[in-house]
């Protein structure tokens, strides 16, 4: 997987374009702004070479993979997240359970960071690819991002072509401080 170091390092290079940065956090003597740039960029990237590590050989055998999580805990752990009813139900379905969870999960205080995995069909119908590895990144510091990487299986091996990285809502870290905990 030659493709996912420089993968990792465009993908780090465009959030450093992006990142409306916690200034908050920063100007609460918690650590300067390059501090928590440089902690949100090494978070995203732990996240996402553990989500590639998790997916190679999933994705090789069915050429797709179902909707899990990477995420960065409130110590700074990175863990992936499967939910095991979810390898049974709809894509559609386990991604909208697994961001139900995620949600409830940042609500409680336990995740500062979370990338989401899925595959989906290629939007550029002009494309050799016929799928795309999605990588939905969000930091409670407020960096937003989704990576898509088409792909196709040839040859019993995953071959990644060159992401593209797009700005998108806020659908983890979207939540009210007062709301309580779902289930």
């Amino acid at each position: 997987m030659k493709n996912t170091s420089t993968a990792v390092r465009a993908t780090m290079f465009l959030i450093f374009l992006i990142l409306p940065l916690g200034e908050l956090y920063a100007q609460s003597g918690g650590a300067t702004e390059d501090e928590v740039k440089q902690m949100v960029q090494k978070q995203f990237e732990r996240m996402y070479q553990k989500g590639v590590e998790n997916l190679s050989d999933r994705i090789v055998v069915s050429g797709g993979v179902k909707p899990f999580a990477v995420v960065t805990d409130t110590g700074d752990k990175t863990k992936a997240i499967r939910i095991k009813q979810a390898e049974e139900m709809p894509a559609d379905v386990a991604l909208e359970v697994l961001r139900r969870s995620l949600i409830a999960l940042v609500k409680k205080g336990k995740i500062g960071a979370t990338a989401i995995f899925y595959t989906a069909d290629n939007p550029n119908k002009e494309a050799n690819a016929e799928k795309v590895l999605v990588v939905e990144m969000e930091h409670i510091f407020g960096p937003t991002l989704a990576q898509l990487v088409p792909f196709t299986i040839k040859d019993g091996k995953a071959r990644f072509g060159d992401q593209v990285v797009v700005d998108m809502e806020k659908q983890i870290f979207n939540i009210k401080v007062d709301e309580e905990a779902a289930e």
